[in-house]
């Protein structure tokens, strides 16, 4: 069994990929005294692993987007083995959005066109039901090894799995962890627990949505650029494995931990594509991922020290777009624990 240590610089809790991407800042920037602690045998079984792995550059707001493009950059640039420049489609339901979303694209830097829906529907047949006002097409867009992204990040990072963080109390320096391993005393304790986060410090718990994926038996467009709507009835998709991947972005509320897909989630899913064919399409393989945000108000995720306690750095709250802004989460987050470390 893995020995947890007695004290150590940094603990970072959660393997997913805030948590992973921080132990890989961190580590590359001289700070190696630290570990990652994982409740799960794997990484990221809750939601980063079970991402759908869309490179999408251009998000719902511009704080997002800052992240996701400069994630995408530097993934680009580190792990270019894990991103596959496929380029991506976006299509609205209403000028206006489509207008912000192009506005927004300019403002970043990152390259889109305007595309009409014949194009669209030359790669995506199957969704001409889909209300297509108006389309960008963004050739940087790509695909992400979600899997060989998070082994990347671990590369040469110690990780003790199947350990849960159990309760984290202040003392001098730092704070003490009870896991379910045993206790140990950290300088620094970064918060990257997903849907649990806050639950070991006694601070507000974050709210846990399910979202739903599926893998389709139809061939899937050879080459295709993946494609996401963002109207009333929003849905993405992708080719995986020469199949049709695609979720209907559905957002149930939940526990932290539940991933099993339920009936609800292909009821929405089918009344997406009901007047295509593939609204009969038998399911090869279907998953649910975790999305986590703040209980009540606007989308605002914490990626900070924590102001009364100066051991704590948030990394949560990150909600979707995971895959692809990790790399500038991490960075973001290492910066605010080397501040905590005094370096």
């Amino acid at each position: 069994m893995t020995q947890l240590p007695r004290s150590i610089d940094v603990a970072i809790v959660g393997g997913g990929f805030a948590g992973m991407a921080t132990a890989w800042w961190l580590a590359r920037q001289g700070v190696t005294d630290l570990i990652v602690l994982e409740r799960e045998a794997e990484l990221g079984r809750y939601a980063s692993g079970r991402s759908a792995g869309l490179g999408r550059q251009i998000a719902e707001d511009e704080l997002l987007t800052g992240l996701t493009v400069t994630g995408a950059a530097h993934l680009r640039t580190h792990f270019p083995q894990v991103w596959r420049e496929t380029g991506g489609i976006l299509t609205f339901d209403s000028i206006d959005d489509a207008r912000h979303y192009a506005a927004r694209a300019q403002r970043m830097g990152v390259t889109t066109s305007r595309i009409d829906r014949d194009e669209v529907l030359q790669h995506w047949p199957q969704l001409e039901h889909v209300d297509i006002l108006a389309v960008l097409h963004v050739p940087s867009d790509g695909i992400i090894d979600i899997q060989a992204l998070l082994a990347a990040y671990a590369d040469g990072i110690r990780v003790i799995r199947e350990t849960v963080v159990e309760r984290i109390i202040a003392t001098e320096p730092g704070a003490t962890l009870l896991t379910s391993r045993g206790t140990f005393v950290a300088r620094v304790v970064v918060d990257a627990s997903g849907a649990w986060a806050g639950r070991t410090t006694g601070d507000a718990v974050l709210a846990s949505f399910k979202r739903h994926v599926y893998v389709l038996e139809a061939a899937a467009p050879t080459d295709a650029p993946f494609l996401w709507h963002l109207g009333q009835s929003e849905l993405y998709v992708r080719a995986i494995d020469d199949r049709i991947l695609i979720s209907p972005c559905d957002a149930t509320h939940t526990e932290p931990g539940d991933q099993h897909p339920d009936d609800d989630g292909e009821a929405l899913m089918r009344s997406r594509v009901k007047s295509s064919p593939l609204a009969d399409t038998p399911i090869a393989r279907a998953w649910a991922c975790q999305r986590t945000f703040p209980p009540v108000g606007p989308f605002v995720m914490k990626l900070e020290r924590d102001q009364k306690r100066p051991w704590l750095v948030w990394a949560a709250g990150l909600g979707g777009h995971g895959a692809t802004a990790s790399a500038a989460v991490g960075e973001i987050v290492a910066g605010h624990v080397k501040l905590a470390l005094g370096r």
